[in-house]
């Protein structure tokens, strides 16, 4: 008897995978489901007073997981500290992003997984927009936007507030574009 069944992490990947959104949340869904792909990224960095610090290329893959309950993220580019894109050097991280049809908003849990880094933040539609928010590790508030969304491109900016939300500072800017795959 030969044994076919796929290895037991190739297994976990199969369940977690999803077709597309779940039928009965579609619209709902668009809001992040518009993602779904590769996109190249221009990844940027600005320190406390706006100074650009870090600028390099990066990619960020969007998914259906979960029986198309959820949209799963991964992001990654370059270690800032030693410009490394390799295994194990560069900067990665992954959101889960769930919507809640109870509330109308989504919430998006980031993990960074170069820094340890892990937020859990509200997100919803502000107008053309998407906006993000909750506290960041340290309890500061974080404000992450989607903006300028258009089917083969986006901006992701996000800020940050060291006075509870009086003031925000823009902290890093990415720039999408869709990647397109040749048959």
């Amino acid at each position: 008897m030969s044994n076919h069944q796929p290895p037991l992490s190739q297994r976990a990947l199969e369940l977690l995978r999803a077709d597309g959104p779940l039928p009965a949340h579609a619209e709902a869904l668009a809001l992040f489901g518009r993602f779904i792909g590769a996109w190249d990224m221009d990844v940027a960095f600005f320190d406390a007073a706006g100074k650009e610090v870090f600028r390099q290329p990066g990619e960020w893959s969007f998914s259906w997981v979960l029986d198309g309950r959820v949209i799963q993220d991964v992001l990654s580019y370059p270690n800032p500290e030693g410009l490394s894109a390799a295994v194990g050097e560069r900067r990665i991280g992954t959101s889960l992003r769930h919507f809640n049809p109870k509330t109308g908003t989504w919430r998006v849990i980031w993990l960074g997984a170069t820094a340890g880094h892990l937020v859990v933040l509200t997100g919803r539609a502000v107008g053309d927009e998407i906006h993000i928010e909750g506290p960041d590790p340290d309890g500061k508030a974080l404000r992450w936007m989607f903006t300028a969304i258009a089917e083969d491109s986006f901006t992701w900016r996000g800020f940050l507030s060291d006075d509870g939300g009086a003031t925000w500072r823009l902290t890093q800017e990415m720039k999408a574009r869709r990647r397109v795959h040749h048959p």
